[in-house]
């Protein structure tokens, strides 16, 4: 028998499908925050390697001199005023200005990499997420089919007590069973809640109620993961060559600091008072070429080359660190994967069993064959494997979305766009944690769409 989920799924005016959430995550505060810190590396570079450029000024000035005293007699006062056009330009004779220009550009690219970062792991925990919040709804269905199972049998007992059949003792257990499937609702509703405020929170403070999914057992649809893929995709891993190829190429501009430098300008005075004040004078072009070659600078280009030179060995130390960490990411996760697949596995079975045990108690206890405390003990049991299976479910999926992250499957793509790696486990078998006894919900009037079911095979 299908069992439609109903009960704590929201209208379909409120729910929202992952794809929708997704835009949502992309558009977060903290996301534009990053993208503007990229922005802002972006016209960094195009700052600095502005003094390769020409530099084109106006200068205007005045000045005034007193006239002295001389044999009695004060000469005139001095004043003098001129409007000059200047142009300068810095002639790299040494092949520093390439080098320069190529590590501010390889610091935008790492800032690119460290935002395609940033959506890596944004992505993947709004993914993660989003998979926990269907399973704790899920979770909130299967403890309400619980406190409605106890809710039956306290019934019956009650039943049975009034026809002397049972004694009191029965009518305490039966209760203290139904207080305590309430108290596990309360736990999994406010379970559920949570996440919602964390999916709330990641998407920038939208209010976040998940759609109703058709949840599957997820299957292994990633290909071939290993440590190649993911040196070869993960962001974190092109940022740490990034910084490396950038420290080696400061350490090679360091290396210039006592390097001749030639620089080139030009001058002309359209205008000036006294004609003959200035240099060069009224209507006149002046140009000039400055060598400079450096003989002392205390000690600055030896230390600058020394402090290089260790930011390059913490660079290759950061590449060797990073490459570590995704060996042992990559490996974490697929015993991660392993290990929640056996697990479900070895849940199913139980439930199955559980299931049956249940079965075969309730109907001994309400024959009169069985006791209470038989009953009680099983419902028990029941309860705490079909809980355990729900989260074996989602520790699969989670197990896929961090084997994702790992290979740095949620970043964008080095054109830009993003990459197609989000909500593909729809090919397992139905998800089985619910019972058969109870009637099919109706579908809302009101609603866009059917709930999806959470399907259990006798």
């Amino acid at each position: 028998m299908m069992v439609l989920l109903w009960g704590v799924s929201a209208s379909a005016e409120e729910s929202m499908q992952f794809d929708k959430y997704l835009g949502l995550l992309e558009g977060s505060p903290s996301l534009q925050m990053k993208l503007k810190t990229v922005e802002a590396a972006y016209y960094s570079v195009l700052s600095g390697v502005s003094v390769q450029r020409p530099q084109v000024s106006v200068q205007a000035g005045a000045s005034w001199l007193s006239g002295q005293d001389t044999a009695g007699a004060r000469l005139q006062n001095i004043k003098v005023s001129s409007v000059a056009l200047v142009l300068g330009q810095r002639i790299d004779i040494s092949g520093t200005f390439s080098l320069d220009e190529r590590q501010r550009i390889l610091s935008y690219e790492i800032a690119r990499a460290d935002f395609c970062s940033s959506v890596n792991s944004l992505l993947s925990q709004g993914e993660e997420l989003w998979w926990s919040a269907l399973l704790a709804r899920e979770n909130v269905v299967l403890q309400k089919d619980v406190l409605r199972q106890r809710s039956e049998n306290h019934r019956v007992t009650m039943e049975k007590f009034r026809q002397q059949l049972v004694p009191r003792l029965d009518i305490v257990r039966s209760e203290a069973q139904v207080v305590e499937a309430e108290s596990w609702v309360k736990e999994a509703e406010i379970a559920y809640a949570n996440l919602l405020q964390q999916l709330s929170f990641l998407a920038g403070g939208v209010e976040v109620v998940p759609a109703d999914e058709e949840l599957r057992v997820p299957l292994f649809d990633l290909g071939e993961v290993d440590l190649e893929r993911a040196l070869a995709t993960r962001p974190d891993v092109r940022a740490a060559h990034l910084n490396l190829e950038r420290a080696r190429l400061i350490k090679k501009l360091m290396a210039k600091g006592k390097t001749p430098t030639l620089d080139f300008g030009l001058q002309w005075t359209p205008w000036a008072e006294p004609e003959l004040s200035t240099t060069p004078q009224k209507g006149e072009v002046g140009a000039s070429l400055q060598l400079k070659i450096p003989i002392l600078d205390g000690n600055k280009t030896k230390y600058e080359i020394l402090n290089a030179d260790s930011l390059v060995q913490a660079a290759e130390q950061g590449v060797l660190s990073v490459n570590d960490m995704a060996r042992r990411d990559v490996a974490v996760a697929k015993n991660n994967w392993k290990r929640a697949a056996a697990l479900e596995q070895d849940k199913k079975l139980q439930v199955e069993r559980s299931d049956e045990e249940l079965r075969i108690t309730e109907l001994m206890y309400l024959e009169g064959m069985g006791a209470q405390i038989d009953l009680i003990n099983a419902q028990t049991a029941n309860q705490a494997v079909r809980t355990d299976y729900i989260n074996a479910v989602k520790e699969m999926y989670v197990a896929l979305v961090e084997l994702r992250r790992v290979t740095g499957d949620y970043a964008p793509t080095e054109e830009g766009t993003w990459k197609e790696a989000l909500i593909r486990y729809g090919k397992g078998e139905h998800l089985s944690v619910r019972k058969d006894n109870r009637p099919r919900a109706e579908k809302s009037s009101h609603s866009s769409a059917p709930s999806k079911a959470l399907r259990k095979k006798k």
